[in-house]
């Protein structure tokens, strides 16, 4: 089956009520120019009538197209109520003799490019028996020949000039249209695609994350005690500096696993100013990195309220730790919002980036800290409809997070 989507069929109405508008134009100056011989009243009402007629129609598409209201099978009646007026229009001019006749053509193609196979035969067999009707049963429209002898042209030299015309703007105007929109929509499905590559990444890493997790929490429970007894033997103050802090980042390994444990990472933190939001993951970030430098000017003192899960201070970390790995050196912080969103940049001085590198969509191996945490980063930030970019600077590597004003974050 191969009926249009809600969007594709908006487009469609749009497109095919501009087709028609075309072809009502083209035929009433041909009704006008070949319709100055004496005529029967009958045949000039019914087709001005039903130029008129396929004119509402055209703005009835136009209509329902801008107010979203489409229904699935509208497209099929549109199709078929073409069929119809179109047969009626050339049975009060000419029948098969007319050479506007071809437009039977335009709706039997729209269906097969945009709905399913049963209706696109229910509309060609319409049109063969209609076309067929025509050769024995119409109305002669005497001017037509009368007008084409004295330019010195034929019916069927002029039905194929006029066939040619339809096929042109037919092709030029909505197979080409239509081809784009199939592109544009098979890249969306690449994306999909990519997306759902990388989500399975994800899953993988969480499982093994938890798997970890758990095994951890033993080894660091025995490091934890044999700390504690090789401070109470330490002599001199250095080794006692150190036990202390091995002693805190074991703690800090602990309280990062039971929360992993707890999934507390997917909770939303307490309202907050956004300076303080990002000051809080600076703490945290020093509390793992004792070596770790920074450079920010602080001077935010009404930057506005925000709400966001922890998994976004994490998200800043890891960028954070992927800036310090490739510089050791202080990394430059700077701030700034608009009334959409916030961005934060992060600049450290290292060698930079490939000029073909690409945000990754599953881990990777690499000796500048640009693996499994820019992929976390990366994701996490994602869904909360913010984005993650990369770019060279003169002074190194220039990181900028841009995130959204009040977005839910989607587990």
């Amino acid at each position: 089956m191969n009926t249009a989507a809600p969007s594709a069929l908006i487009h469609n109405l749009k497109r095919l009520a501009v087709l028609r508008l075309i072809t009502c134009s083209g035929i009433a100056l041909a009704l006008w120019f070949f319709g100055q011989e004496p005529a029967s009243n009958l045949q000039r009402f019914s087709a001005w009538g039903i130029l008129i007629l396929m004119t509402l129609l055209s703005l009835l598409n136009l209509w329902r197209a801008r107010s979203n209201s489409a229904l699935p099978h509208e497209m099929f009646s549109y199709l078929l109520i073409d069929t119809l007026l179109i047969v009626a229009l050339m049975y009060f001019s000419g029948g098969a003799n007319n050479p506007f006749i071809t437009y039977l053509l335009v709706p039997i193609v729209i269906s097969a490019a945009t709905l399913s196979w049963l209706m696109t035969w229910l509309l060609c067999v319409l049109a063969m028996l209609a076309y067929g009707g025509l050769l024995f049963f119409y109305e002669p429209l005497a001017s037509l020949e009368y007008q084409l002898a004295q330019l010195g042209l034929s019916q069927h030299i002029v039905g194929m000039w006029l066939t040619f015309v339809l096929s042109s703007l037919f092709i030029a105007y909505f197979v080409v249209e239509m081809a784009l929109e199939n592109r544009f929509q098979s890249q969306q499905v690449a994306q999909y695609r990519e997306q759902s590559i990388q989500g399975e990444h994800l899953m993988l890493l969480a499982s093994q994350a938890a798997s970890t997790a758990h095994e951890l929490g033993s080894p660091l429970t025995t490091l934890k005690i044999l700390t504690r007894e090789l401070r109470l033997q330490a002599q001199d103050e250095q080794t006692q500096a150190d036990l202390d802090l091995m002693h805190q980042q074991i703690e800090l390994c602990k309280d990062k696993l039971k929360q992993l444990s707890q999934h507390q990472q997917l909770e939303q933190s307490s309202q907050q100013a956004l300076h303080l939001f990002i000051h809080h993951a600076l703490e945290q970030w020093l509390l793992m990195r004792p070596t770790g430098q920074y450079i920010w000017q602080t001077n935010h003192s009404t930057s506005p309220e925000v709400q966001y899960p922890q998994v976004l201070q994490q998200a800043i970390i890891n960028l954070l730790n992927n800036a310090f790995d490739a510089s050791q050196a202080t990394v430059e912080l700077s701030l700034s919002w608009n009334r959409h969103h916030w961005t934060l940049n992060i600049l450290d001085h290292g060698p930079g980036v490939a000029e073909e590198f690409t945000l990754p969509s599953a881990p990777m191996d690499s000796m500048q800290g640009l693996g499994i945490g820019l992929l976390l980063s990366h994701s996490s930030i994602q869904r909360l409809g913010g984005q993650v970019t990369l770019s060279n600077q003169p002074q190194g590597c220039l990181t900028s997070i841009e995130i959204p004003f009040n977005v839910p974050f989607n587990e």
